[in-house]
């Protein structure tokens, strides 16, 4: 079966988007793509929004803070320094939103 991707928010370094199909969500951003199942991307949703950047964050080489957050494979953490961070929480909120919304709106459809 091919995929075939719904838009739920997307900008200049990002896209999240959901297969009409098989409702697997794909997490573009920067140069890393991760897909999920839905519950996958809620749990990971609702972890990296209660990060605490300063109580978690590191100073890495580059002499900036950075957190690390794992995902949904083992192997593959995502790095960010402040602004990373902010920009994509607000993405995460912005696409939990979304889903909700589109959620809400199939049920009134029904």
């Amino acid at each position: 079966m091919n995929c075939k991707p719904e838009i739920i928010l997307e900008g200049e370094d990002f896209n999240i988007s959901r297969c009409a199909g098989c409702h697997r969500i794909g997490l573009y951003y920067k140069n890393l793509l991760v897909g999920f199942d839905q519950q996958e991307f809620w749990a990971f949703c609702r972890s990296f929004l209660a990060i605490d950047f300063d109580a978690s964050s590191i100073i890495f080489p580059d002499d900036q803070r950075h957190i690390l957050t794992n995902t949904c494979h083992p192997d593959i953490q995502f790095t960010f320094n402040l602004a990373g961070f902010k920009e994509f929480s607000s993405m995460l909120q912005q696409s939990m939103i979304m889903l909700e919304a589109r959620s809400i709106l199939q049920q009134n459809a029904e």
